[in-house]
This record gives structure tokens, C-alpha cells and sequence, in this order.
């Protein structure tokens, strides 16, 4: 059985349509943000929007931006289902943080919810520290902060 290659990852800078019609295809995101959202987020604060292509296709983004000169928020990102364990979302944040790192940010942070286990062992295997824990009614809807230097 010959070993077929895995299609070629190319990570480049994005737009909010990008990140939007994919955004709606992310089952974690139950209400995924709109247009004005993200351009309210964004249009006063420098930021970084990345997606991923797999094989040509538009599979996964990361969009962040600065929240102070030395912090750098990594806000939204995602794979699709079907292109996920292709280490996607970890080529994503690397991209991301060496971005931020040139641009002269110190801390990287996220906010993931409790339930997104998956995503608090993502940052953890990247050197993340949960530093914070925003109760909500529910447990598995807790916020946790995760935050690193970089």
C-alpha cells in the first residue's frame, strides 16, 4: 500500500467573509458572530486575521488583536470537523504567535468555555496557563482564561 501525501496546508492572511462562511460551519459556535461583531472587534485595534487552506480548500481561521501594546487576544478560530487532526489549528497558532511575538506583544491570551475540553488541552500542550475561571450558572459554560508569554 503506497503512503499517499497529505494535501498541502497553506495559512494566509484572511478577510472577515472568509472567516464568517466558515464560522457557520463550526458546530462549537451555536451563535457565531456577525459581520459587525467582528468589525466592532476589530477596527480600532490592530489585529491579525489568519485562515488555513487544505488541498486548496478553505478549511479553519484564527482571528485576534491587541488589547493593550502588550497583550495580543486571540479571539476566534477554528477547524472544520471533517479537516481536523490534520494539524491545522496547531499551525494556526503558531503562525499567530510568531506574528504577535515580531509585532512586539509579550502575552498571548484566550477564553475558551469549560466544556470545550478539547481546546483547554490545546492551549496547555502550547505552553498556555489557565489564569482565570469566570463562573456562569452552569459549570460546563464557565469561562477559562488561558494566557502565556511569548
Amino acid at each position: 500500500m503506497k503512503n499517499q501525501e497529505k494535501p498541502e496546508i497553506v495559512i494566509r492572511g484572511g478577510t472577515i467573509a472568509e472567516v464568517l462562511s466558515l464560522s457557520v460551519a463550526i458546530p462549537e459556535f451555536e451563535q457565531p458572530y456577525g459581520d459587525e461583531a467582528y468589525a466592532e472587534r476589530l477596527k480600532s485595534n490592530p489585529h491579525l486575521i489568519l485562515v488555513a487552506e487544505y488541498g486548496g480548500k478553505l478549511v479553519g481561521f484564527k482571528v485576534g488583536y491587541a488589547t493593550d501594546e502588550k497583550t495580543f487576544y486571540s479571539w476566534m478560530g477554528g477547524v472544520l470537523p471533517a479537516f481536523r487532526r490534520n494539524g491545522i489549528a496547531g499551525i494556526l497558532a503558531e503562525v499567530q504567535t510568531d506574528w504577535a511575538k515580531k509585532s512586539g506583544y509579550q502575552k498571548l491570551v484566550f477564553k475558551t468555555r469549560n466544556i470545550h475540553s478539547d481546546m483547554i488541552r490545546f492551549g496547555l500542550k502550547r505552553g498556555f496557563m489557565i489564569t482565570e475561571l469566570i463562573k456562569r450558572d452552569k459549570p460546563e459554560d464557565h469561562r477559562i482564561i488561558m494566557e502565556k508569554k511569548i
